[in-house]
């Protein structure tokens, strides 16, 4: 497609797409980056829709259907990850728990300086070791919050391929 085809798609579908993506994911912010995702995915792309509406609003509607279940992992992960790190701090009922809580703890943490990126280091501790918000972490870092939640992502799937090899 051509430039102008696609500006005016975007005059033209904007504020629709914006609205569904809104609606899914309740971050403007957010709404905004999946709909300039859709557009940039249609730059690139030599494929022109037939129906181009439905094309537009399809493509947002799974975008954001995919943040989702990311975010859902990721809620489960921290889930995991806090409640790992709440057993590492107390100390053991029984002799020898805290120590092996600590090993794989250490262990974790190692794996991860050795193998992720130093800003998906540094997002990762500031979210999970210090507890801060993503919109935090990205104004502190001078990134997107997006950006934030794709270092997040990254990390995780780096510790959970961790996690598959030592069991």
């Amino acid at each position: 497609m051509k430039e102008k085809e696609i500006e005016q798609l975007f005059r033209q579908h904007y504020a629709q797409m914006a609205k569904l993506a809104r609606t899914m994911l309740y971050d403007d912010e957010e709404a905004r980056d999946v709909v300039s995702e859709v557009f940039a995915a249609l730059i690139r792309s030599d494929i022109v829709p037939v129906n181009i509406k439905n094309y537009l609003l399809t493509s947002v509607r799974n975008r954001c259907l995919s943040i989702l279940e990311h975010k859902s992992v990721r809620a489960k992960f921290e889930q995991a990850y806090t409640l790992e790190m709440k057993s590492a701090s107390q100390p053991a009922e029984e002799g020898g728990g805290e120590y092996q809580s600590n090993d794989r703890l250490r262990n974790l943490m190692t794996y991860a300086e050795q193998n992720l990126t130093k800003q998906t280091l540094r997002v990762f501790r500031m979210r999970h070791l210090q507890g801060m918000k993503y919109q935090d972490i990205a104004v502190e870092l001078g990134i997107s919050r997006v950006m934030v939640y794709k270092h997040l992502t990254q990390a995780m799937e780096k510790i959970k391929e961790y996690q598959h090899k030592i069991r």
